[in-house]
């Protein structure tokens, strides 16, 4: 048993504690219950006051729901079970830890009374002494306490608010008047009993117990205080003393749990380190933290990356200067650039707004850099490589104002130069724009391929380039237009020679793809501020001018003239007109016989287009059709002529052809020979009923296609004829080239095949060839008798014009056809007759 109690006292302090009061009682007993009986009744007043504030503070806690749901019956079951003393085994000491409630009042922030209670027969309070005690919770956020008489008043502040992490509020109080009548009544009580032999006992015991409790209690305490402040004061987590983590007893036992504590927050701050070295490492962003006196504190491998510098070479501790001066040594700063920096720093130390800019390193490369000053001194700053990031924006943004394929300024960029040119021409300086569409172009992209036309545009661009000064634009606007803005102009001339030099620039033939490409280019030219002071103003001018330049037959420049306007008005006018009369069927075909001077009878007709308009009378074709060919309408005025003239010849006789002209625009287009399917399908004309008349500038450009789209209208049975012949410079190249059914000589020479003798022998040299290569020939503009002998005797085959009849509509045809062919030899109409309708023929 003696064994068992001395392994108990090694093992627990408060036995030792115990076993120290026991010696005393035995030594001085009388003394001993004095001083127990003294201080546990002083120690039951305090505690019963403790217990009051601790109840007050739990009623207080319990409250805050009532209040903020405002729930009046929850505070009232507060105020119950207040009321109600606890139920304790020892009913004495719940008596005094739970003195009985002499009063209670809730009340909101505003003083509202939510609940109150007073016990009967309580002693009253004195006046405000709630009200102050609230008022003093509320403001200081803390419980509030007083005696008053037998009474122990409490009143804590009830807070609210504080769920969502913000800080709490006080909501309202709570004050409860607790009747400790009953504990000073025993304090005083036994006070008095054991007063004179406590303070004899007290002094020994005392003596007694201060010197054991020294060694025993206080010193290791003393030890473990003197360990947290070391901790307090420089985070020094090493090991608690030896002496103290030796001990047996609760001391020993917290000082070994204290030890646990400090190593697991130890491995705690390590495993933390560990994250950020690991965050800092996989940053894309280089990172460093300075301190208030310019130390490195800590910085990660990417800086180093980014600024070119050895694994480790920063270290923590480094100074300023010194990281400063690796950055020089790798080639990112010089001393200038590093001075800047110093001075940056030193206005910028002790806080300010977050600094951010873009500075180039080593290698021309751009570090994008947010320094962050710090409230107390030093600032964190991250550093990311932006080299490739603004290279790519750079490009998007150079892709946006630029045509991918030339590489030129598009139009876009070309009217943001063009409002800088404006803005300094406003300022004195005259400047001009040239507007520029490339001439058989699209026959070339057609004939050729994209790769071609596109390898084509390249060097036109390029050539473009080698014609202008440095201060001037040139700009590609879409498809084959290209404009030009040349600034500060010298003088009135100098526009003009720049058009010159483009125009003979373009003009030299290219040399792509194997092929030799000849093009050529037209120009409108307009000058600020004469002609315009805005973009619209001289962009339309321009191109006014570059119209006139095409109708003035192409690869030449002109000057915008006020009255181009004009012009221009009345070719869109004739345009929307030409539009509406193809989509409201107004356009019409005339016919004009071809006569067999064998026979004397109509072995074709040629089908001409005819536009008589309700305003402007019988509209030329001479007018319209090249409108038609510019504006891109003559596809499907050709493809209605071929399916009208058709169906109009498969109500004629089977021995009379219908002639139709083709434009050379036709046969850039893929459909050509299908378009003549379907006419002869729809109509059931016989293919070899069909003529298709062309001229030579049809077989001028891209004359491997065109031959091939020949052969096959040829192997479609449709008979094909040249038209002009004799008028260019190739024609007899082509009669090689391929073997045409007919060939008609041009009025040109009919004209004058009477009085001169050229003329004469360039017919009799035509006819003649044609009937050795067993080609038909016809002889156009024919008027007089004179004219006519004078073909038959040449051996001209067919003759067509006024001196039989002119074009006339399609319900004319078969009444032309009864009176030309009634009687061979029959006199055709006398060239007086004729002459009158020639001004409706055209």
């Amino acid at each position: 048993m003696l064994r068992v109690i001395m392994y108990k006292l090694r093992r627990s302090l408060r036995l030792k504690v115990q076993a120290i009061l026991m010696l005393g009682l035995g030594l001085c007993f009388s003394l001993v219950i004095l001083q127990q009986s003294s201080s546990r009744l002083g120690g039951l007043m305090e505690f019963g006051e403790a217990a009051s504030r601790d109840r007050t503070v739990l009623a207080a806690s319990l409250a805050r729901h009532g209040i903020e749901m405002d729930e009046p019956g929850y505070l009232a079951a507060i105020r119950s079970d207040l009321a109600m003393p606890p139920h304790d085994e020892d009913a004495a000491a719940a008596q005094m830890e739970a003195p009985a409630i002499a009063g209670l009042r809730i009340t909101g922030t505003d003083g509202g009374v939510l609940e109150r209670f007073a016990a009967e027969g309580a002693a009253p309070l004195a006046p405000g002494l709630l009200d102050a005690q609230a008022a003093a919770a509320i403001e200081l956020c803390e419980v509030q306490q007083a005696r008053h008489g037998e009474l122990f008043v409490v009143t804590a502040p009830v807070m609210g608010g504080g769920d969502g992490g913000g800080q709490p509020v006080p909501i309202g109080t709570i004050s409860i008047a607790w009747d400790h009548g009953h504990l000073r009544a025993g304090v005083f009580e036994a006070t008095a009993k054991t007063a004179l032999l406590g303070l004899a006992a007290a002094l020994a015991v005392i003596a007694l117990l201060g010197a054991t409790v020294q060694r025993m209690v206080l010193e290791p305490l003393a030890q473990l205080a003197r360990a947290v402040r070391r901790i307090q004061a420089n985070g020094d987590l090493s090991q608690m003393p030896a002496g103290v983590l030796e001990r047996c007893d609760e001391i020993g036992s917290l000082a070994v749990r204290f030890q646990s504590l400090l190593a697991q927050s130890n491995a705690q701050i390590l495993a933390r380190r560990e994250q950020l070295d690991t965050a800092l490492e996989q940053m894309a962003q280089g990172l460093c933290l300075f301190d208030s006196h310019h130390r490195l504190v800590i910085s990660n491998r990417r800086l180093e990356e980014i600024y070119g510098l050895a694994e480790g070479e920063l270290e923590e501790g480094m100074g300023l200067d010194e990281v400063l001066a690796a950055c020089r040594r790798a080639g990112n700063y010089d001393q200038a650039r590093v001075e800047e920096i110093k001075l940056a720093l030193g206005r910028t130390q002790g806080g300010g707004e977050p600094l951010r800019y873009l500075e180039a390193i080593r290698d021309g490369r751009l570090v994008s850099v947010v320094r962050v000053p710090l409230p107390r001194g030093g600032w964190v700053a991250t550093f990311e490589d932006v080299t490739e990031r603004k290279r790519t924006e750079a490009q998007v943004e150079h892709m946006a104002q630029h045509d991918a394929l030339t590489g030129l300024p598009n139009r876009r960029r070309f009217r943001d130069k063009l409002d800088e040119a404006l803005a300094q021409s406003a300022r004195g300086r005259q400047m001009a724009v040239l507007a520029l569409d490339l001439d058989n172009f699209k026959p070339v992209n057609d004939t050729l391929g994209h790769s071609v036309g596109d390898a084509l545009l390249q060097e036109v661009a390029q050539r473009l380039r080698g014609c202008l000064r440095q201060s001037s634009t040139v700009a590609r606007l879409g498809g084959d237009e290209f404009a030009i803005i040349e600034r500060d102009i010298a003088s009135p001339g100098e526009p003009g020679r720049l058009a010159e030099r483009v125009v003979a620039a373009l003009g030299v033939p290219y040399e792509i793809e194997g092929h030799q490409i000849v093009i050529g280019t037209s120009i409108g030219i307009s000058i600020a501020p004469p002609d315009g002071v805005n973009p619209e103003e001289l962009l339309k001018a321009a191109d006014l001018a570059l119209y006139r330049a095409k109708a003035d037959g192409r690869g030449t420049y002109r000057f915008f003239e006020p009255q181009m306007d004009a012009r221009m008005q009345k070719r869109r006018a004739l345009e929307l007109d030409l539009r509406r009369a193809l989509a409201e069927g107004e356009l019409q075909l005339h016919y004009q016989p071809i006569v067999n001077l064998e026979t004397g009878r109509v072995s074709c007709l040629e089908a001409l287009l005819r536009w008589p308009h309700e305003s402007r009378g019988q509209v030329s074709p001479g007018e319209f059709i090249p409108l038609a060919e510019e504006i891109g309408l003559i596809g499907q005025i050709g493809a209605w002529v071929l399916r009208e003239a058709c169906a109009s010849a498969a109500r004629w006789p089977a021995e009379v052809r219908v002639a139709v002209n083709l434009s050379p625009l036709q046969f850039r287009s893929l459909t050509l020979v299908a378009e003549v399917e379907a006419a002869l399908a729809e109509s059931g004309l016989a293919p070899q009923r069909l003529e298709l008349e062309i001229t030579e500038a049809v077989l001028l450009q891209h004359s491997e296609q065109t031959l091939a789209i020949l052969k096959r209208l040829r192997g479609l049975g449709v008979r094909i004829s040249m038209d002009d012949f004799g008028t260019g410079y190739s024609s007899l190249g082509y009669l090689r080239t391929f073997p045409f059914d007919k060939i008609k000589i041009d009025r040109s020479f009919i004209r004058d095949v009477v009085n001169h003798g050229d003329a004469l022998a360039i017919v009799r040299a035509i006819s003649s060839m044609g009937a050795s290569l067993g080609m038909v020939t016809t002889a156009e503009g024919v008027e007089t008798s004179d004219q006519l002998e004078r073909l038959r005797s040449e051996g001209c085959t067919e003759v067509q014009g006024f001196y039989f009849s002119p074009a006339v509509c399609g319900a004319e045809v078969m009444a032309l056809l009864e009176r030309i062919g009634r009687t061979p030899g029959e006199l055709p109409l006398p060239l007086e007759a004729a002459a009158g309708l020639r001004s409706a023929a055209g």
